[in-house]
């Protein structure tokens, strides 16, 4: 279901942006925590570890983008660009730690890894 959900879920924000309607970081954010709450709740496939490693990462990156977005600009730049750099960090890390296979599909984690840290590396070097 990775890659439906990435078509869908990029179209709702591109869709989101054009109209105007909603911030579409905001649903960006909102979804986020309506996928940790549900976790919480229901329980994962993978157990409670990994499910809080997973949560210290999304509060992680979160964290990252949201005071990226309301500090200066400049200093907010870095923010965001390391919070996308590390993204993608911790993609890689799902393909090469065993204890994390599986819980991102492996072809969304190899395509992820690449362009967050291309997205990091052009917002430190090219903005």
């Amino acid at each position: 279901m990775t890659w439906p959900v990435l078509v869908v879920g990029a179209s709702v924000a591109f869709g989101l942006q054009v109209l105007e309607i909603v911030s579409s970081a905001g649903v960006m954010v909102a979804v986020a925590l309506a996928v940790l709450l549900w976790g919480a709740f229901r329980g994962t496939p993978h157990g409670r570890t990994v499910f809080g490693i997973q949560a210290a990462g999304a509060v992680v990156f979160g964290a990252l983008a949201v005071t990226g977005l309301v500090l200066d600009p400049d200093l907010g730049r870095y923010l965001v660009a390391a919070g996308w750099f590390f993204h993608g960090v911790w993609d890689f890390a799902h393909l090469r730690i065993r204890g994390l296979n599986g819980i991102v599909a492996p072809t969304f984690a190899e395509w992820c890894a690449v362009v967050d840290v291309m997205v990091g590396v052009e917002l430190l070097f090219f903005v």
